[in-house]
């Protein structure tokens, strides 16, 4: 394990210290994470919201800890449609891929920091092509199988990293959350509610 620092602002030996903690007691770092998103009451706009979560099943509430984000839909889809006041928001497919960039970035990251990889610069993008018949219900929910088989990520590693260094790249990608759960096809359960 690397003890020095190789990735700037990753101190290794407290990553490798943490990382003894977890191994001795992996429960009392599970994350429970949860976000909520509300309609705004007409078109597509919606208010997304993130704030409290649990550290080994302990409630993490604070009350400056309280981000939202406007989502919804781009403007000229709106227009297409026939949303009313249509403007422009992050697109909820756009907060997911995202959301993966982001999550591989911080794991690659970490892994670069664990294993001592010279880490100096590091983009990821990623790409979808989304076909909305079955948003807008002109196709079954069942088309999504056929349309969404593929999500394109492009990974850019900068630094003087050897061939074994590169793997740890390529393995910090598959050590990302979100990686996992839009690649293995995770279950989504779903509860509904109804208020009158």
């Amino acid at each position: 394990m690397a003890t020095e620092t190789t990735v700037k602002g990753i101190n290794a030996g407290q990553l490798e210290a943490f990382n003894k903690q977890y191994a001795a007691a992996p429960a009392k770092f599970t994350l429970g994470l949860q976000a909520k998103t509300t309609w705004e009451g007409r078109g597509l706009g919606n208010l997304g919201k993130v704030g409290k979560w649990t550290l080994g099943g302990q409630p993490i509430e604070k009350p400056t800890r309280d981000f939202s984000v406007q989502l919804g839909s781009w403007k000229e889809v709106g227009d297409a449609i026939g949303v009313e006041g249509a403007d422009d928001r992050i697109e909820p497919v756009e907060a997911a891929l995202l959301a993966l960039c982001s999550c591989m970035t911080e794991a690659i990251t970490l892994n670069c920091a664990r294993t001592g990889a010279p880490l100096e610069g590091l983009e990821v993008s990623a790409k979808i092509d989304v076909d909305p018949g079955p948003i807008i219900g002109v196709k079954d929910p069942s088309d999504w199988n056929n349309s969404l088989k593929a999500i394109n990520v492009d990974v850019t590693a900068r630094g003087k990293l050897s061939e074994q260094q590169r793997k740890m790249v390529e393995e910090g990608a598959k050590r990302s959350p979100v990686h996992h759960i839009f690649s293995s096809g995770k279950q989504v359960k779903s509860t509904f509610h109804y208020e009158s």
